[in-house]
């Protein structure tokens, strides 16, 4: 067990302090990709759901066939939408990473900084034993993500404890 495991087994990983947020970072460029995703993969299922009942193919292509053609770009859609919910918050408390799948509380006592590396699309927050987590906000294609990145840095040095 990593030490970033060991200190999130122990602590609740919601932060103690929701309302201090200094800085909210979502990525713009993910809202647009997540939207237009989302209508095209939609519009292709709608097309197809009119078009496979259009003439005589030899198959048999029910009204229910055609409800499921919209059913299934609906589950589609949802998980092109799933793009809108990267997200990272700083505070006095720590920094608060939400990516698709999860949400995660890390305290500024276990941070070692955020790097953006240049392979990279977007950047990381760097943590003990050579680990990170990736933060899907920080989207390199976003035009503010310089004066973001800045920012966090700003709130990492207001509290992250000195190294000794």
């Amino acid at each position: 067990m990593s030490f970033v495991d060991s200190v999130n087994s122990n602590a609740d990983s919601r932060p103690p302090d929701t309302e201090g947020w200094q800085l909210t970072v979502t990525s713009a460029y993910l809202r647009k990709v997540a939207i237009i995703a989302a209508v095209v993969v939609m519009a292709a299922h709608i097309f197809m759901a009119i078009v496979v009942g259009v003439g005589n193919t030899g198959v048999a292509v029910t009204p229910a066939d055609q409800f499921a053609f919209v059913g299934i770009g609906l589950i589609f859609s949802a998980c092109c939408l799933a793009l809108l919910r990267p997200r990272v918050r700083a505070g006095a408390a720590g920094v608060e990473v939400r990516n698709i799948a999860n949400a995660q509380f890390y305290p500024w006592e276990i941070i070692y900084g955020l790097s953006f590396p240049a392979s990279s699309r977007n950047a990381r927050l760097e943590l003990p034993d050579f680990e990170f987590v990736p933060m899907l906000a920080f989207y390199i294609k976003d035009k503010d993500v310089a004066a973001k990145v800045e920012r966090f840095r700003q709130l990492e040095d207001a509290y992250m404890p000195d190294e000794d």
